[in-house]
């Protein structure tokens, strides 16, 4: 990285041509304003062609030397062009990529919501005067609805931390545990309505 105040050399190059095109249209000038009407003047104006002629090799040097810079410029564009085309798609296809992330996301929060109200509906059954046949038929329903969201749970939270969504895969996961946890208070319910229910 160039210092600060130093002239890159695209702006060296650019300021050389400069300074010699300006003391070459001096010339010029100078020139032009000669009076040809003596010896004295005749050898100024041969001079200052002689001098103007001279600085010709220099003058084209110059000028190669600025679009050697301006080449290497518009390759360096080139260069961070490609660079942002390219952190471009990458952004393109990881938004796709979260969006997807986050569309499962949105399920399975849906899912477990589910959950939880078939539980308070089951609460309710129960409460109602529900059979223990019922209960049973309602805990093997929800318990079915728990695995398929753990399931689902881990799935998203294991493809979210194999590309690199550690925020998405740690909620996944807060949701799987707070299902499993539920998992485990209806296995001991269904063991109490199993050991009542008649055979």
């Amino acid at each position: 990285m160039a210092k600060p105040n130093t002239a890159s050399s695209l702006v060296a190059a650019a300021s050389a041509i400069d300074e010699e095109l300006r003391e070459y249209d001096q010339l010029a000038r100078e020139a032009k304003r000669i009076e040809l009407d003596s010896e004295k003047s005749l050898g100024r104006a041969a001079s200052i062609l002689e001098d103007a002629t001279t600085r010709q090799p220099r003058i084209q040097q110059k000028l190669r030397a600025l679009v050697s810079e301006i080449e290497a410029a518009q390759g360096r564009q080139q260069a961070s062009l490609d660079t942002l085309v390219e952190v471009s798609r990458s952004l393109s296809a990881r938004a796709t990529e979260f969006e997807g992330l986050l569309s499962r996301f949105v399920a399975l929060g849906e899912s477990a919501k589910a959950i939880h109200q078939l539980t308070g509906e089951l609460s309710e059954r129960k409460k109602g005067g529900a059979t223990d046949g019922e209960l049973l038929e309602g805990l093997r329903a929800l318990e079915t609805r728990i695995e398929t969201v753990i399931t689902d749970a881990e799935g998203l939270a294991r493809d979210a931390e194999q590309n690199s969504w550690p925020d998405v895969a740690h909620q996944a996961n807060a949701i799987r545990q707070q299902v499993a946890s539920a998992k485990n208070k209806l296995a001991l319910a269904h063991r109490t309505v199993s050991e009542r229910a008649p055979s």
